[in-house]
């Protein structure tokens, strides 16, 4: 994976703080500081809240001298007097115009990415919905037969009969609500803002949505969550919509090659040489992925399916989200033997909090 592009943001007022919120869901950049001389800047808040070094005088040049980029988003002469004067930090120094045309093209990939994400989220719910018609239609079955039901104990004046048959019925509409709120939260667009996440509630999510589907293709889906994990620090709805992407791959690829029976899913806290982390595995025993489409597999528009309504982009999708929220997806697979997804997000700090550091 490539070095992450080092970037110190000198200014924390309005400019400061859109040009902070919109770096934090770049992939491949690493904030290494935010400056301000005004302690009560709100871009300060803002940067503590996501785990992002802040000071309230200048950059000490030993950070300075590892950024690639250093970004002059207020125009303090006290942070960015001691960069023009040095020869070396000069020109890593972008300023003025140059700042406001970065934040703008900035600002547009961000909204390009979300723009992507909810096309590729209302694929997979419309794809959802057409596989678990039967699960849906279910419900409506029971209510139109005892609807009948209840009209000829009415007719009858058996009406203890026909309090029972409008019970089932009243169950039936339940079910029936909880299953299209399932469908309808995950179609809607993401939020913006990341919270303290629980992994293992986002897995058990993703399976009540996709079990009923999976059960009538004979295919099994195991889980296997650590007790106790640390938070991540994400919208869980965008988490959400990596797994579903992950398992709807998997199970597509089990019923198109008609080999494989199981999804696996398992949970597990870790730690490396950044930090704490969160591990998700996802696997399955289909055919596998040959090994010249695994150096692809995560490029926009690249898929290994044949022909069809397939966009293309659901594993992009994917990578874009995670490397968004910090952390890093990778797939190891060899023909005939399945494919195993490996996602890794820095764990939140014991408050809840996590992101980006230095």
């Amino acid at each position: 994976m490539p070095k992450p592009l080092a970037v110190v943001i000198l200014g924390a007022g309005p400019e400061g703080t859109e040009l902070l919120a919109t770096l934090l869901h770049v992939p491949g950049v690493e904030i290494l500081v935010i400056a301000d001389c005004d302690s009560s800047s709100p871009g300060l808040e803002v940067a503590e809240a996501a785990g992002v070094r802040t000071t309230s005088g200048p950059v000490r040049l030993p950070v300075l001298r590892r950024a690639d980029v250093i970004f002059d988003a207020g125009g303090d002469s006290k942070l960015v007097g001691p960069i023009q004067r040095n020869k070396l930090l000069r020109p890593k120094l972008l300023d003025g115009p140059a700042t406001h045309l970065a934040l703008r093209l900035l600002t547009q990939y961000r909204q390009g990415q979300a723009q992507l994400r909810q096309v590729e989220r209302m694929t997979v719910t419309g794809n959802l919905l057409a596989s678990a018609a039967h699960e849906l239609n279910n419900p409506l079955l029971v209510v139109t037969g005892y609807s009948a039901l209840a009209d000829a104990h009415f007719q009858s004046g058996s009406l203890a009969e026909a309090r029972e048959d409008i019970k089932r019925m009243a169950e039936a509409a339940d079910r029936l609500r909880v299953l299209m709120e399932r469908f309808l939260k995950f179609g809607r667009p993401a939020s913006s803002s990341d919270v303290p996440c629980d992994v293992n509630a986002c897995v058990r999510a993703v399976v009540r949505m996709l079990e009923h589907d999976l059960r009538r293709l004979d295919i099994r889906l195991v889980t296997s969550l650590a007790p106790a994990l640390p938070p991540v620090f994400a919208d869980p709805q965008a988490v959400q919509e990596v797994l579903v992407n992950l398992m709807t791959n998997a199970r597509e690829a089990i019923t198109a090659s008609r080999q494989g029976v199981m999804i696996t899913c398992e949970t597990a806290a870790g730690l490396n040489d950044t930090g704490r982390y969160v591990q998700i595995r996802i696997g399955d025993d289909g055919p596998g992925i040959p090994r010249v489409h695994l150096p692809h597999i995560f490029e926009p528009l690249y898929t290994t399916k044949s022909p069809g309504p397939n966009t293309g982009m659901g594993l992009a999708v994917c990578y874009g989200t995670v490397s968004a929220l910090g952390g890093t997806i990778t797939c190891d697979s060899k023909p005939e033997q399945g494919a195993l997804f490996t996602i890794r997000l820095p764990a939140g700090e014991p408050d809840g909090t996590g992101g980006q550091g230095s």
